[in-house]
């Protein structure tokens, strides 16, 4: 039985890692043939400027309510969790549907703002694609509530997967069309992006079932658990609209450059997170609302040793492929890589190497916070961490431009896991130290969880 259980748990973590690899690499395939056919420079500048709002959202809320909403929902029974779909949805998309109409409206003002060192040109295109990317944030706040529903009933696949298949028509249609309609058929394709997984899941709520539960209620806690989160992300969050004001100063295709390196190495960590992390997430609320601390403690220890091994053979990895690149950088100018190109990721990839050997660990960290109800003490970590991050930023755009806005934020990311990691630990003797004191358990739940890691 025990056998069974590690087997199911391995093959559910490699499906994870594998679907998401592959719609992350789609994604990026996306990304990539939009740059090789228009090029790095002004258009595809105001296609990534003009993406801000969209991702300044979802980084900030959604994400978020969703660290959030997977615990509580994977606290209650399949009946409550029927009860509770459909008001979170309506509820949850009718706010959103009020923000994309306010942030459709201002963006002529904001968008110009983060990226101040714009042409007036590209920044009249930024904002005209910023609007039509807007739109996905109806699809994406859909999708935030359909995928807490599928994880708290430990279905992670189906997620993923609608991502996978999305990503897939879109980069399709891409190819079909840019060339003759341009960077706008690619600011659309970044809406069926966003939309695309949510119309594929929407079946996960099935028939609406009436229930004498108080909604409220439920809005309320979700409200109290996020709005602390709220603040802090407005900082951690926010790192990539402090990296496009900086780089709209540089030179044309500085911003896009900067934000592709980073995407990738977010897209990795990302696929260590959705192996490694996910999965754990509902078993570990289980263990934390059962006061299972010692199986609660092994597991958190696990998952931080795979990750901090996944995150370093990345760091190798990825800077070896880009060093091996740029000695092949004559036959690559076939699609669309030039050498100065390959030579500047290579430089943000070692710069910026933090993110990969400290994302992973941050991501473990957190979560282990949000599972036992805890987001005060993650949130106030990550806004001193950014904070000290922001003025980094702007002391290495001074002294090195693009290195120093990525030695910046390595510094940032491993400040963060070493605080973390040590409030982590001392909370974590604290809860022992009770649990032996009042040793009530679930062991049921305790051995099965425990096995997981």
């Amino acid at each position: 039985m025990a056998g069974s259980m590690d087997r199911q748990g391995v093959r559910l973590g490699v499906s994870l890692s594998l679907l998401t690899a592959g719609q992350l690499l789609t994604s990026l395939g996306i990304q990539w043939y939009t740059i090789a056919r228009l090029g790095a420079g002004s258009q595809t500048d105001a296609l990534y400027a003009g993406s801000s709002l969209l991702q300044l959202c979802s980084a900030v809320v959604l994400d978020q309510v969703s660290f959030v909403l997977v615990p509580l929902l994977a606290a209650r029974d399949e009946r409550e969790r029927a009860v509770l779909g459909w008001p979170l949805f309506i509820g949850i998309g009718a706010l959103f549907t009020l923000v994309t109409l306010l942030l459709y409206a201002v963006a002529p003002y904001l968008v110009p703002v983060m990226t101040p060192g714009f042409a007036d040109s590209t920044a009249v295109l930024a904002v005209e694609l910023a609007r039509v990317q807007l739109l996905g944030l109806l699809g994406a706040a859909c999708f935030t509530v359909l995928s807490a529903l599928h994880q708290a009933r430990n279905r992670f696949l189906w997620p993923s997967g609608a991502v996978l298949i999305a990503t897939i028509l879109g980069w399709w249609i891409l190819t079909a069309g840019l060339d003759s309609l341009g960077v706008q058929l690619a600011a659309w394709v970044q809406v069926l992006l966003w939309c695309g997984p949510a119309l594929l899941l929407v079946r996960e709520l099935g028939p609406l079932s009436p229930g004498l539960m108080n909604h409220t209620a439920v809005f309320r806690d979700l409200w109290l658990r996020v709005r602390p989160l709220l603040l802090s992300a407005a900082f951690v969050r926010t790192g990539f609209v402090v990296d496009r004001f900086f780089t709209s100063f540089l030179a044309a295709g500085s911003l896009v450059l900067l934000d592709v390196t980073w995407r990738v190495m977010a897209a990795i960590v990302r696929i260590f997170n959705q192996g490694l992390v996910t999965p754990a997430v509902p078993t570990l609320a289980t263990l934390a609302k059962s006061g299972s601390w010692q199986e609660f403690v092994r597991l958190c220890h696990a998952r931080l040793l795979w990750m901090g091994g996944a995150g370093l053979t990345a760091f190798a990895l990825l800077s070896g492929t880009v060093t091996l690149g740029r000695s092949f950088g004559d036959h690559l100018s076939t699609l669309g890589v030039t050498v100065e190109m390959l030579a500047t990721i290579q430089t943000i990839v070692l710069a910026g190497g933090g993110l990969l050997l400290f994302g992973g660990l941050t991501h473990v960290l957190v979560n282990a916070f949000y599972a036992e109800g805890e987001t005060g003490i993650p949130a106030r970590v990550e806004i001193g961490t950014s904070l000290a991050g922001l003025a980094l930023k702007g002391v290495g755009f001074i002294m090195g431009g693009l290195t120093g806005i990525a030695v910046a934020t390595s510094i940032q990311y491993g400040l963060s896991s070493l605080l973390l990691g040590l409030l982590f630990h001392r909370r974590m003797a604290s809860r022992l130290r009770s649990s032996v004191l009042n040793p009530v358990q679930s062991i049921f739940v305790s051995e099965t969880s425990g096995r997981l890691s």
